[in-house]
């Protein structure tokens, strides 16, 4: 039994080789991660103007007839 080797042998330099590839992951993910908070950000806002422009439309149009009709009015009446 005392001549059988370990399965594996890790040794500290081993564990911080990867302690380093890891935290290059981590740094690289991190980058990414902000670059995707950005363009959530801009996404947001061009989808907000998009719902205000949407949702303003009704309310002009609604005033462009409430003119159409007086200016008829003003044109049969006057």
């Amino acid at each position: 039994m005392s001549d059988e080797k370990p399965y594996a042998v890790v040794t500290v330099a081993d564990v911080f080789a990867e302690v380093r590839t890891l935290s290059g992951q981590l740094s690289t993910i991190s980058t990414q991660l902000a670059a995707m908070e950005r363009r959530v950000a801009d996404l947001e806002q061009r989808a907000d103007a998009v719902d205000r422009w949407r949702y303003a439309l009704p309310v002009s149009t609604v005033s462009a007839l409430v003119a159409a009709v007086a200016a008829v009015l003003a044109a049969v009446l006057g």
